[in-house]
């Protein structure tokens, strides 16, 4: 039997809608190649900040790596730490000369500075990376809502998938950044939810 009662059903069928709609929602301001890989440069510097935070707090880091730290030690907290040092070099030396370069993708800089073989190279190692990424994560989602509900693990996966490549598909880099605020925000204020309900419990 399920472990979600209807309203949670309702909830996160609603969220996925949400998403989707947000998808089709800027589907027309994605349809040339600047629209749809960097937004027509137009988005605010907060939510391209949370858009971010939410691309790189995926499950492995929202339900894995606390789960790690719980049963064995705080090791992962060391990688967290290195981020902040990391981000402000970032923003104060590669975000401004690549908007000043006005370019697309890193992997266009790649290919005016190093050739056509290192742009290639650079992608391609990103697609595999990702590939195995994205497997993690969409298996760390699958086996918490495959706990939480009937739905067979495949299922949960392919639909999971299916319904982030459809939202970045058809709105683009602005869907995606919008979808990710949304996201930041559940995850910002859930974790503050269940902190504060179990501190208080």
């Amino acid at each position: 039997m399920s472990g979600l009662s209807l309203i949670d059903t309702v909830i996160l069928l609603a969220y996925a809608t949400a998403l989707l709609v947000m998808g089709v929602c800027f589907a027309r301001r994605s349809r040339t190649p600047e629209g749809f890989m960097v937004a027509g440069r137009s988005i605010p510097s907060w939510a391209a900040g949370l858009a971010i935070m939410s691309a790189y707090t995926s499950s492995i880091s929202y339900i894995a790596t606390p789960g790690k730290a719980y049963d064995t030690n705080w090791h992962p907290l060391v990688f967290a730490l290195c981020l902040l040092p990391v981000t402000w070099l970032a923003c104060r030396l590669v975000v401004p000369y690549y908007r000043r370069s006005n370019l697309i993708s890193v992997y266009e800089f790649l290919g005016i500075r190093l050739g056509s073989w290192a742009r290639l190279y650079a992608s391609l190692s990103f697609v595999l990376y990702m590939v195995g990424r994205t497997a993690v994560i969409l298996y760390l989602a699958g086996l918490l809502l495959h706990t939480l509900t009937v739905w067979p693990i495949e299922w949960i996966i392919i639909l999971l998938g299916l319904i982030t490549i459809i939202y970045t598909l058809v709105g683009g880099m602005e869907a995606v950044i919008w979808t990710d605020v949304l996201q930041s925000v559940v995850m910002v204020g859930g974790g503050l939810f269940c902190a504060t309900y179990l501190t208080a419990h």
